[in-house]
Parts: C-alpha cells; sequence; structure tokens
C-alpha cells in the first residue's frame, strides 16, 4: 500500500487498536532494522523524532561542488580504464572499489538534487556516470561485466532518475529530445531490454501533445540517423549500431502512437522506418509489439495480409493466428 492509503485506513481505528497495530510491526521487525531506523526513539517521543530527522537531513545534504569534483575526477579515470589497468593515478587497493564510491555518489548526488540550485548539475553529473557505465559493456573498463549490477542500482531504475530530475527543470521538448538521446546512445547491459527504457520515457509523456512532440522528435532523430555517414575504417560495427537505434526509434513511435490510442498510424510508422531486410522478422517483430498492447484484432490483420504477400510466418506465429481464430482472445504468451 501507499503511505496515503495507510494513513486512511488508520484513521478508521481506535487508540487500543493502534497500540495493538504498533506492539505487532515493532516485533515483526528485525533488531537491525530498529536500531538503523532509530524505532525505539520514534516510540519514545515522536515529535522530536520527527524533528531531529528533518534537521538531520539539512545537515547530510552534500556539498555539490565537491560531488562534481569527485565525479569528474572518476569518469575520467574510468574512461582512462585507472580501474582496471597497472596505474599511478588510482592505487591498486582502491580500484576494485570503484562500485563503492558510484553507489555513495548515486545517493550522494540524488540527495544534493533536493536542495534549491543543485538539481541540474545534479542531474547532469548522473548522467555523466550513467553514460560511463553504459560505455563497460562496449569497452571493458571494471573488472565487473554488470556495472550496474555491481553497484545495486539497475539500468533502468538509473535512467528513471535521471529522468525524473531532469523532467523538473528542462523545457518539454528538450527534455524529450534528451531522452530519446540518452536511449539510443548508450549500450543495455544483459538484463535491461530496449522496452524497458522506452516504457520509463513514455511515463514521463503525460499529455496527448507530449506524446506528439515525442512523435515528431523520432522523426527528426530518425531522418538524422539516415542521413549520417560511418567513420572511416568504421563501416560493419557502426552500421550495427545505426541500424540497432533506428529500430529502437522505430519501435519507440509505434509506442508513441499507440498510446494515443492511434493503432493504425503505429503500424504504419513501424513499417516505415524499421530496418530488417527479412519481410518474416519484420511480421514478427510488429505482432510482438502489437501482443504486447493486447491488440488481437490488428494481429490477425497484419498476419492475414503478410500471407496475401507471400511472406511465410515461423510456427510460433501460425500457432498464435491459429489461437486468436479459435478462441476470440489472446494466448497467456508469446
Amino acid at each position: 500500500m501507499k503511505i496515503s492509503e495507510v494513513r486512511k485506513i488508520l484513521e478508521k481505528y481506535s487508540s487500543d487498536q493502534l497500540k495493538v497495530i504498533v506492539a505487532e510491526l515493532y516485533k515483526a521487525m528485525p533488531k537491525s532494522v530498529r536500531e538503523d531506523k532509530e524505532i525505539d526513539s520514534l516510540i519514545r517521543d515522536p515529535d522530536s523524532f520527527k524533528k531531529a530527522k528533518r534537521k538531520g537531513r539539512r545537515d547530510k545534504i552534500p556539498d555539490i561542488k565537491a560531488l562534481e569534483a569527485e565525479t569528474n575526477r572518476f569518469v575520467e579515470n574510468a574512461y582512462n580504464q585507472y580501474y582496471l589497468i597497472p596505474n599511478r593515478i588510482v592505487p591498486k587497493s582502491e580500484r576494485s572499489k570503484w562500485r563503492f564510491k558510484v553507489r555513495r555518489l548515486y545517493k550522494d548526488l540524488t540527495l544534493a538534487a533536493s536542495e534549491d540550485g543543485n538539481m541540474q548539475l545534479a542531474a547532469e553529473l548522473l548522467e555523466k556516470i550513467y553514460q560511463v557505465l553504459c560505455y563497460s559493456f562496449d569497452y571493458v573498463l571494471f573488472t565487473a561485466w554488470d556495472a550496474f549490477q555491481s553497484i545495486g542500482v539497475s539500468q533502468k531504475e538509473f535512467f528513471r532518475r535521471i529522468l525524473t530530475l531532469k523532467y523538473q527543470f528542462e523545457e518539454k521538448d528538450k527534455f524529450i529530445r534528451d531522452a530519446l538521446l540518452l536511449m539510443t546512445k548508450n549500450a543495455l547491459n544483459r538484463y535491461t531490454l530496449h522496452f524497458d527504457l522506452m516504457f520509463v520515457i513514455l511515463d514521463f509523456l503525460k499529455t496527448p501533445d507530449m506524446r506528439e512532440m515525442a512523435i515528431k522528435m523520432t522523426e527528426e532523430l530518425l531522418e538524422k540517423e539516415r542521413t549520417h555517414r560511418p567513420p572511416a575504417k568504421k563501416e560493419w560495427s557502426y552500421d550495427y549500431g545505426l541500424k540497432e537505434r533506428i529500430n529502437t526509434l522505430a519501435e519507440m513511435g509505434f509506442f508513441c502512437y499507440a498510446e494515443l490510442y492511434d493503432y493504425d498510424n503505429a503500424i504504419s510508422f513501424f513499417k516505415r522506418h524499421y530496418r530488417e531486410r527479412d519481410a518474416e522478422i519484420r511480421l514478427y517483430v510488429l505482432i510482438e509489439l502489437l501482443f504486447m498492447l493486447g491488440q488481437k484484432e490488428y494481429i490477425v490483420q497484419e498476419y492475414e495480409e503478410a500471407i496475401r504477400k507471400g511472406i511465410k510466418p515461423r510456427d510460433q506465429l501460425r500457432e498464435l493466428y491459429a489461437y486468436i481464430k479459435k478462441n476470440n482472445e489472446l494466448p497467456g504468451g508469446f
């Protein structure tokens, strides 16, 4: 339950009932939790406890300039592989402790952002850390392969934290553009799907105007990606990354239209922009997206259209189509 729901329920109880609830909750807490959260002090004097906590929060807000210097130093050292290879900058005893440093920086920057005037710089510094952690999936920077797992913060959670801050001070068009670029320009770890980050962005597109703005921005980014030229001697790797970025944006545009309940334009957008030579693979991806949205009628429509065009769907698609035609509903999984 949310805390607002808890408060509402507690209002119904008598003083004796509340005493029973508090006693049972206290007994259910591990001793370490009671000590860490100072529960005994709370029970003895709730008013003083509340004042002390508020004062403690004010006193404990870290200095943003010190965090900026430390973050920049960490990012530079990480890109230079100083947490991985022998060097004179980062002592050997400190190299394996990078994850604790990042975990602390993440918490301190999040806390510092709550202070007036700190939010923009805190968001920029968190983004720098996020980008270097993503970079470590393509180029080895640390002994651990999965940097996000190592710091105990998922890539999705870290991404959401950055957007939560930027949403509060950026103009909406800049926010959307920055969010799309942050999603497409950075690598994913083994536990993160690009859908995870898409849905985080969609959570912030609260109005039809913002969704339409995102569609327009996605179109612009797609056009920019298509007109890019690969750097010399990097054609293969560049082209693979380019295809991934284009396809991610194509799916993002699909979901933005779907949020507007415009499934015809969602499908049209996907077909126009998704890059895949094999028509059957394109069909599979499109049906997967429609399945995620529970759109069985459109699945049947796209399947039957593909058959008319001579495309031969894989067994999984044939079985899905047969199930829908027989039961007039989607199966539990795809």
